[in-house]
């Protein structure tokens, strides 16, 4: 037989216009390979009888092959299961390529292939395979930096699938190792070295972790696996990065659309694929429905920073109900959620409105991370964003641990004299509300309880003394409104976030700040002292060149101190930067 009766032979899949046909001699190919007889008749009973590969249902301790992990009912796939069905699904050409619910609907027809072989006639179950190789084919026109989350499962899951449960046929099988090379290429280039995806791609954690985790219990069966080892180690470290981000009722942070709900199958699942001893643990502390272990271990930190991918998570230890919050900070834009006692306090956009002289001040630049510190007193971001009008912000970040509060401020630095207008406002969710004080200008934020006392420091504590500013709430959020006649200034909100303190008598004063024996005014460098109870902080900030200055007698040359007052009198410091 030449060369070329020989390739006649074979099962090919031709494309042409529209859509894919099989070889007329498909059938016939069929017949030779598995026996003799009708060639469709005996195509059925060799998958019907095969031993290998093990269907896909039986990978996991889910029933059926989990499309619908972290996905609302509206996205996730139905079970096509007649051939009118499967038919009418071939027929759609509605923006098939970008659409969430067609990439799982065609990985689903994929996984349930081999058991629709009794179901379809011969014409039908060809044509499904052939469209899905059609598919594959198109998906390389899917761009994986506007739609990662599609490229990954349309040129990565549905290969490897097909390659996975037909390795007989030639062109099903030829598809794995491209399939490796796209599920290696996503986990290196859309998470950083330990597992944070870019803040752009943050949303897509789940989705993205429930196409990789199938992905891995297909590859566990498949001779040289899904991905490469280094892959793998990318995938380990999202799985932590995935406990890091979920909130105390399970969801994802940040999320409130159809890709980041509660799914604890996926979590068991990839835990079992990609989590260590210190996972395991983890989990039992902040997943929902958990049983807290009574013994405490050493564990990892449970913030994070990833410069590279713009993402922050600051909270002191791992617990469901403890303090957490998470910042993302592409381009010039932020969003934060802080999320307390089980409630979410802020969730969204931290917006800025500076003006100079009437002028609105806007980003000339992208937010830049300058300063990182995690020890065991404070998790603390500072972030960089350069303004027109010759202005930059520098906007800080603060979670103490042990001392149960939480510092936001906006330093806004300029060059000259002038009116600085600043309005920042921050994201209060639904059923969060702030009410201020009657006669002073702390306020309290309330949901379902308490959840923080705010103190806005750079405002005097009674509103009857003349103020710079003010407190309230707005459509957007909670707002913090200040103004100033000089090249500098400095907005910050203390949040009390201890309930156990919120019913102590609580103070706070501006305090003098003295430089070669003269009073430094406001532009220059500002101090706080902060009572609540018994417990007391000293918070200074220089808004100029730092310098030797004094405040409550102490001498300070340094940029930033936050500090605890011990019963000694003496100052702890929690953070200083030089």
């Amino acid at each position: 037989m030449s060369p070329t009766t020989k390739k006649s032979a074979k099962k090919q899949l031709l494309i042409h216009g529209n859509g894919p046909i099989w070889q007329k001699s498909a059938p016939q190919a069929v017949r030779r390979a598995y026996g003799s007889g009708d060639g469709w008749d005996a195509w059925k009973s060799h998958l019907a009888g095969r031993k290998r590969p093990t269907p896909p249902s039986e990978l996991l301790s889910e029933r059926t092959w989990p499309l619908g992990w972290a996905m609302a009912e509206d996205v996730a796939p139905r079970k096509l299961t007649s051939e009118k069905a499967v038919l009418g699904w071939l027929a759609e050409t509605t923006d098939r390529h970008s659409r969430l619910g067609y990439a799982l609907q065609a990985i689903s027809l994929a996984t349930n292939l081999p058991a629709l072989v009794a179901m379809l006639s011969e014409d039908a179950w060809w044509a499904a395979l052939g469209h899905l190789l059609d598919v594959v084919g198109q998906s390389a026109t899917v761009c994986p930096e506007s739609e990662p989350l599609i490229q990954q499962l349309l040129a990565g899951e549905l290969p490897l699938v097909l390659a996975y449960q037909f390795p007989e046929i030639t062109p099903c099988g030829k598809l794995a190792p491209a399939a490796r090379r796209v599920l290696s290429a996503g986990l290196d280039e859309l998470l950083d070295g330990e597992g944070v995806p870019e803040a752009e791609y943050l949303p897509l954690l789940r989705p993205l972790l429930a196409c990789w985790t199938r992905c891995r219990a297909i590859g566990g069966k498949m001779r040289d696996g899904c991905w490469t080892a280094d892959a793998q180690y990318d995938y380990e470290w999202l799985v932590r990065t995935a406990l890091r981000t979920t909130r105390s009722d399970g969801s994802h942070v940040l999320s409130s659309g159809p890709t980041g709900v509660w799914c604890d199958a996926l979590f068991e699942a990839a835990l079992e694929f990609g989590g260590d001893d210190d996972d395991e643990d983890i989990a039992e502390r902040i997943l929902p429905r958990r049983k807290r272990p009574d013994e405490d271990f050493e564990l990892p930190s449970a913030a994070v920073h990833s410069e590279w991918a713009s993402v922050a998570v600051l909270q002191p230890f791992w617990d469901r109900l403890g303090p957490r919050l998470t910042v993302l900070y592409p381009h010039d834009t932020l969003q934060l959620e802080l999320e307390c006692g089980g409630e979410i306090i802020f969730s969204g956009s931290w917006e800025l409105d500076v003006r100079i002289d009437g002028r609105q001040a806007r980003p000339s630049d992208e937010w830049e991370e300058v300063c990182w510190l995690c020890d065991e007193d404070v998790d603390y971001l500072e972030l960089e964003l350069d303004l027109d009008e010759g202005l930059r912000v520098q906007r800080q970040i603060l979670l103490a641990r042990e001392d149960g509060f939480m510092m936001l401020a906006d330093a806004v630095l300029g060059k000259r004299a002038a009116k600085i207008e600043y309005r920042g406002s921050l994201p209060l969710c639904s059923g969060v509300s702030f009410r201020g004080g009657e006669e002073s200008f702390e306020g309290f934020i309330s949901g379902k309880k308490r959840l923080a006392r705010v103190l806005p420091l750079a405002l005097p504590e009674w509103r009857a003394e003349q103020s710079p500013g003010d407190t309230c709430q707005i459509s957007t959020g909670l707002q913090l409104q200040q103004a100033v006649r000089g090249s500098c200034l400095y907005a910050p909100l203390l949040f009390d976030l201890e309930r156990r303190r919120h019913s102590r008598p609580f103070t706070w004063r501006r305090l003098t700040v003295a430089q070669s024996l003269e009073v430094q005014p406001h532009d220059v460098a500002v101090g706080y002292r902060v009572a609540i109870g018994s417990e007391q902080w000293l918070i200074y900030r220089s808004l100029a060149e730092p310098a030797n200055r004094t405040l409550l007698g102490h001498n300070l040359s340094s940029e930033m101190l936050v500090a605890r007052f011990e019963k000694t009198g003496e100052v702890e410091p929690l953070l200083e930067i030089e």
